[in-house]
Formats: structure tokens, C-alpha cells, sequence
């Protein structure tokens, strides 16, 4: 019956334990075993926001779903969402965070408008801004924490603003060195660093994530699966199947390319030690002129 259900129907009222109800007006996305409502406060009902519910978790999956509510609800900045509620409702067996809406497009979607499908760079680097330095918010809390997740699709730009946000903590994880982190199922091929499919991960795993992005944006072409360059490494006579970015876009400079190499480097060790030394590199190229952003003035579909 309705615990069993995939989703809840449109107009279904979920109570949380503070005695907020909210109307459920339609579905902003869907995982494997969690979704996320667009959802009207009843009692201010211009108020509209993100409910992202667990369906049926066991212990693990609610801890881990129970740690990114924390981990988003203890955070402040302008680039991350606001986390308001964190309840759970025993009758449905379902877990639920109430955040902000962001109502936008993502950066994969604003990509795939574009003439050749692409960023230039000193564009990619003023819509990366507030999200590189939302992570270096992250990495410098204590202990830090790890997005691991971090690919275009995550990263909003709102209705009307001029700043994307970081989103989806999903996978979010605090790094405490030489303590084990556990296996993440959800990876994102193309920007999940090859130690997300086995050992433990580190901040070095956004900085993978964050090169993969900022590679997608500036050259259209989304990067090959890490597995598949781990095992093609493994193949003497193999080339790493990465193309450089400036084999696909010449006006890319030298130093840009080197420094998606290095952010992207297969071992972790290899890659920059911090976010901010990657981005140091990048922001050499932001031009002092005013960058004409993407006006939003709707959202996904």
C-alpha cells in the first residue's frame, strides 16, 4: 500500500513533527530510493520548497541520509542550500529533509543551450566562483567535508540570480584521515574520481569532481568514465583515453589544460593539494571586465 508506493500523488499533505504540512505540488527529481517533492507550506502557502524524502531506508541509509540533513543544516553560505526541517514519519517509513527551492536551470542544461555547447573560459570562471569557494567553505570545516558529487548537474543557477548553488549532499561525507569512508553506490561517470569505486575518498576527490566539471564546461565534451582510464592505464602500450582539453579547444591556454590534468589525475596523490591551489592556477584567466552571465527565466523541465 502507500509505504510501498515509489512516489507520493500530487496534492498528498506530509505532516512533520513541528506541526508544519506540506502539499506536495509535483516532483522535482527521482533516485533509486529517494525523491525529491516540490512542496507548499500550508500555513504560509506562498512558500514553496524542496522536500527530498527516503523511501523505506534501512539503518545505514537513514544514517547516511540523517548525516547530510546535519551537515547541510549546521552550514552558511550563499552558495549552498538552507536546510530548515529534518523529520522522519514512522507510519510512512520515510526519512525527509525540507530545504530551499532552488528554481533554476543547472549548468548541464545551460551548457547544452549554448552554440557549440560549451563555456568560454573567463564565463566558466565567473559561474564557478561561488561554487569553488562553497567548497573551500566545505574542506576548511572541522573535520571536512567532502561533496563527492560535485558534476554540472548539481550546480544551479536561479531564477533571476546571478550565482549558481551546490546541491545534492546525498553522497556528502566528513573526511577524518586515516579513518575508513564507506562505499558510496550512487557515482556519476565522468566526474566520480576512480577511488569512489573502491578505497576511501579525501577532499582530493572533489578537486577530481571539480576538474571534471570545469572540463565539461569548457570543452562540451564530458569526460571518460575513471574506471575506464584506471584500466587503460594498466595496458601497457595504453594511452590515458582523456583527451586534453586543448586538443578539443586550441584557444584553451597551456597552464588551464596542464591544471585539469593534474585535477584529474588518475592517482590522488598526483592531483593539487587544495582546491584553493587549483583554482589559484584558473583564476589567472578571470578578465577584470564584466562576463555577461546566462539570464534564467525559467527552470528544467
Amino acid at each position: 500500500m502507500l509505504p510501498e508506493q515509489i512516489t507520493l500523488p500530487d496534492g498528498f499533505t506530509i505532516r512533520d513533527t513541528f506541526g508544519g504540512r506540506y502539499a506536495i505540488q509535483g516532483l522535482l527529481g527521482k533516485g533509486q530510493a529517494s525523491v525529491v517533492y516540490l512542496v507548499r507550506d500550508l500555513r504560509v502557502k506562498q512558500h514553496l520548497f524542496a522536500l527530498k524524502e527516503i523511501i523505506n531506508p534501512n539503518q545505514q541509509e537513514l544514517e547516511r541520509f540523517m548525516f547530510e540533513a546535519e551537515v547541510l543544516k549546521r552550514l552558511a553560505h550563499r552558495a549552498l542550500p538552507r536546510v530548515y526541517r529534518i523529520f522522519a514519519h514512522s507510519k510512512l517509513k520515510r526519512g525527509y529533509i525540507l530545504m530551499d527551492y532552488i528554481k533554476g536551470k543547472n549548468l548541464e542544461t545551460l551548457r547544452r543551450e549554448q552554440p557549440e555547447q560549451r563555456f568560454s573560459l573567463p564565463l566558466t570562471l565567473a559561474l564557478m566562483h561561488p561554487v569553488v569557494d562553497a567548497l573551500m567553505y566545505l574542506h576548511h570545516q572541522e573535520p571536512p567535508i567532502v561533496h563527492r558529487d560535485i558534476k554540472p548537474e548539481n550546480i544551479i543557477v536561479p531564477i533571476g540570480g546571478d550565482e549558481a548553488v551546490l546541491v545534492d549532499f546525498g553522497s556528502a561525507k566528513e573526511y577524518v584521515a586515516n579513518e575508513a569512508t564507506t562505499l558510496i553506490q550512487h557515482r556519476s561517470p565522468g566526474y566520480a574520481a576512480p577511488e569512489q569505486y573502491g578505497s576511501g575518498t579525501t577532499p582530493r576527490t572533489d578537486i577530481y569532481g571539480l576538474g571534471a566539471t570545469l572540463y565539461t564546461l569548457l570543452t562540451g565534451t564530458i569526460p571518460p568514465n575513471a574506471i575506464t582510464r584506471v584500466t587503460r592505464s594498466k595496458s601497457k602500450g595504453a594511452n590515458d583515453p582523456l583527451s586534453p582539453a586543448k586538443l578539443l579547444v586550441p584557444a584553451i591556454p597551456t597552464t588551464v589544460d596542464h591544471a585539469l590534468q593534474r585535477a584529474m589525475a588518475i592517482s590522488s596523490a598526483d592531483r593539487f593539494e587544495t582546491v584553493e591551489q587549483f583554482w589559484q592556477l584558473l583564476n589567472v584567466y578571470a578578465t577584470e571586465q564584466q562576463v555577461q552571465l546566462p539570464r534564467v527565466t525559467s527552470e528544467d523541465a
